[in-house]
């Protein structure tokens, strides 16, 4: 029962992510963002991010006098090939930045992700359950006694 719990539990955290449109002036300390640079963002920024990166996810620490504070954890290339990053701080120019999106749980995909795990679990047991159902041996067991 304990692990049934476990793999809900893992199943529920998982989770889905979509990345959306920022919908405030600026997000939360905290929040996990995608920042797509401009051209001459791009260019600026090459020396500290590597060349032609397009777009910087990681998390969003908060404004700075230059600029975004972000702790990266991935950058992407203009021709998608995405490099991780072990959350090193970077300061992202405000001038340099074409758009910001934030990290929001996707709930259907979630929901999804959560049933199937919770069917797999249910149909696991039931499987073994039906396969495991035979009788105990009586206590005796052995040859009948001689007459």
């Amino acid at each position: 029962m304990k692990t049934a719990i476990l793999i809900g539990v893992l199943c529920f955290t998982a989770g889905c992510y979509n990345y959306n449109p920022l919908t405030t002036p600026s997000p939360e300390p905290g929040t996990y963002v995608a920042v797509t640079l401009n051209d001459a963002g791009s260019d600026e920024l090459a020396r500290y991010l590597g060349p032609s990166i397009f777009v910087v996810r990681g998390r969003y620490l908060g404004p700075s006098d230059r600029g975004l504070l972000v702790s990266v954890t991935a950058v992407e290339t203009k021709r998608g090939v995405g490099y991780p990053w072990e959350g090193e701080t970077v300061t992202l120019p405000t001038d340099a930045i074409a758009s910001m999106d934030v990290r929001r749980i996707s709930k259907g995909r979630s929901l999804l992700l959560a049933s199937l795990g919770a069917g797999g679990v249910v149909a696991t047991t039931l499987a073994f359950s039906l396969l495991g159902g035979g009788t105990q041996p009586s206590a005796g067991g052995g040859r009948p006694p001689k007459q």
